[in-house]
């Protein structure tokens, strides 16, 4: 009898791989091999688990208020047609299971974050227990397996993806990835005399899982032909030759063809539709070289970070990283030189284990690193929270060698308690950031001050607080840093229009519109302000060129309607503000003043609450 996965959990000295299969332990050995797991797992639990009790306390902030606050397939029940047919915001995302998740922990407890973020917690903590039996299986080492885990569960690059609640998706695709790679490389090992048809079920549903989960869950199946071919002890070549001569890749890869036909079906798009922004990813819009050359330079720094994770932030976007323009340019020299390596190990390593963990992280990261096809965002932590498990088998690895000599025996353990302690320290400072939005945003623009969305989003949120003087610096700012930001220029509007200075206020919202003619936002708030300053001449020529881009909007409807009425052409404005009514039939106050005006009761169109 074996534990999980086929995998002995007692100490293993360091063997070539073939020997490191674990054996049949003896009956008299199962039960205290059994208790030695049970508590390397628990132990690992709580590593994980201790460093982010702090982010239970943290609201939603960020992406969660489109995502899971105001996505209805979340807030009405669980709906499992509502999580299939619904694509998460911008629109661009398919991730029906996370949603589902989301459903089931709004229905157990109604808008309150604690629980979704205690929910992500243990799923991390999981997730590390999970890497730990990866670790074991992969080179039956113990002792490899529980410090490379250790160093996940407290890694400070993962609180984006931990703490963050829409970081949920990135933790599934782990979870779920982990486990379709346990059963797929147990399946591999011959002369196992369980049924091999069950480890293919358990590991082709946990492979559809992790592509619900997330779309670059697909990374799974090209991870798992390598690993079985590493688990029969095969080179790369006569081991992928093997995998696609016995074709056991198929189910997996029809499996991702229903996935994506259904993601086709509902955002009309495989890959990332056309709805980016130089702010999401200016990677999308320069040319192919520079592209390539800029996402290899990322892959350099994502290095930096795994290694040296103190300056974290939740954005690296226009202009934070440096686009890379030259061949020689140093940080896509390092990134080249880093894949090149783990090519090299993948291809010629002759410890199976070592090359695979080597060339790990750069599958993983192969549909997100704006190499094949931009993506949504040009540079994330939370995209380094699966290939940052190859890092840690490798770092793992070295220590394991280290510790194989007894004059450093000692030093290295020391070395190693001090890092993890340091690492576990940032990881609950960090989690501080994600208490609220305003600190969030805060610490965004301390760490990625070249961040024009940063500074965007901080404007925002102080806006929200009140203070505008402070919210328009930061609108400036993100000017400065890009021209082209409508949102920015609104923001400035919206705060000359709260202090009174209407012509200002006017002259910030018609930039806006000149960056982005079709901002309905713009243009609502241009007819708001001119409708309350009485220019209902002004106001209708605004609500009119709005409407040219979003003709069924009830609030610029409702504008143009009133300033009609304001002007005395009392039969149109009633006609449109019919028409608004009956896209909003909610708008109980425009509801009583056409009533009014039916019957012959014009009272004054602003008192009535017909402002747009």
């Amino acid at each position: 009898m074996s534990t999980a996965f086929g995998v002995s959990m007692r100490p293993l000295a360091h063997a070539p791989f073939d020997s490191a299969v674990p054996r049949e332990p003896a009956a008299d050995a199962v039960h205290s091999r059994a208790r030695v797991t049970a508590r390397w797992c628990v132990l690992l639990l709580l590593l994980a688990v201790l460093p982010y009790l702090n982010a239970l306390s943290a609201d939603f902030t960020l992406d969660d208020e489109p995502d899971i606050r105001n996505n209805s397939a979340v807030t009405h029940g669980i709906d499992l047609v509502g999580a299939l047919a619904l694509p998460m915001y911008p629109g661009d995302l398919y991730r029906p299971f996370t949603v589902l998740t989301y459903a089931v922990n709004e229905t157990l407890a109604p808008g309150a974050a604690a629980p979704f973020h205690a929910v992500n917690v243990l799923l991390h903590g999981v997730v590390t227990v999970l890497v730990f039996v990866f670790g074991a299986q992969l080179f039956g080492s113990v002792r490899i397996a529980w410090i490379a885990a250790a160093l996940f569960a407290v890694h400070p690059i993962h609180t984006e993806a931990v703490t963050s609640l829409v970081g949920r998706a990135e933790l599934l695709a782990a979870l779920f990835g982990l486990l379709a790679l346990l059963a797929a490389g147990h399946d591999a090992v011959p002369g196992d005399q369980r049924p091999r048809r069950i480890w293919r079920a358990l590991s082709l549903v946990s492979f559809s899982l992790a592509v619900m989960s997330k779309e670059s869950g697909l990374v799974v199946l090209p991870l798992m032909l390598v690993l079985r071919g590493v688990r029969r002890g095969e080179r790369f070549w006569s081991g992928m030759w093997h995998e696609l001569r016995d074709f056991e890749w198929v189910p997996y890869v029809l499996c991702a063809g229903v996935f994506l036909a259904l993601r086709f079906y509902v955002i009309y798009a495989v890959t990332p539709p056309d709805t980016l922004t130089p702010l999401d990813n200016v990677l999308a819009f320069v040319p192919l070289s520079v592209r390539i050359r800029s996402a290899i330079g990322i892959v350099w720094d994502y290095f930096g970070l795994l290694n040296v994770p103190i300056v974290l932030a939740a954005d690296y976007s226009l202009a934070q990283v440096p686009i890379v323009r030259s061949w020689i340019d140093p940080r896509f020299l390092g990134g080249l030189l880093l894949m090149a390596a783990g090519a090299v190990a993948l291809l010629t390593a002759r410890y199976r284990p070592l090359g695979f963990v080597a060339a790990f992280p750069f599958i993983a990261l192969a549909l997100t690193a704006n190499v094949l096809f931009p993506v949504g965002t040009v540079k994330a932590e939370r995209l380094l929270y699966l290939p940052s498990l190859g890092w840690a088998l490798l770092v793992a690895y070295g220590c394991d060698r280290i510790l194989h000599m007894p004059r450093y025996r000692r030093i290295a353990w020391g070395v190693l308690v001090l890092v993890l302690s340091a690492f576990a320290a940032r990881t609950w400072v960090r989690n501080w950031d994600w208490q609220d939005n305003l600190t969030l945003y805060a610490s965004m623009v301390r760490s990625a001050p070249e961040s024009a969305k940063a500074r965007y989003n901080f404007g925002i949120s102080l806006q929200h607080h009140g203070d505008d003087a402070a919210a328009v610096a930061q609108f400036d700012r993100a000017l400065a840093i890009y021209p082209y930001a409508e949102g920015a220029a609104l923001g400035i509007g919206i705060a000359y229009e709260a202090k009174g200075r209407i012509d200002d206020a006017v002259k910030w919202y018609e930039r806006a519109l000149a960056i982005v003619p079709g901002f309905a936002k713009a243009h609502t708030n241009l007819c708001h302000v001119l409708f309350e300053h009485e220019r209902f001449e002004a106001a209708a020529a605004a609500c009119r060129n709005g409407l040219r881009y979003a003709p069924t909007d009830a609030n610029l409807l409702k504008g143009l309607g009133a300033s009609l009425v304001n002007l005395n052409a009392t039969d149109k404005g009633i006609a449109v503000l019919r028409r608004s009514l009956a896209i909003d039939g909610h708008d109980e106050e425009l509801r009583r003043f056409l009533a009014q005006l039916e019957t012959g009761q014009t009272g004054d169109a602003k008192a009535e609450g017909t402002t747009p």
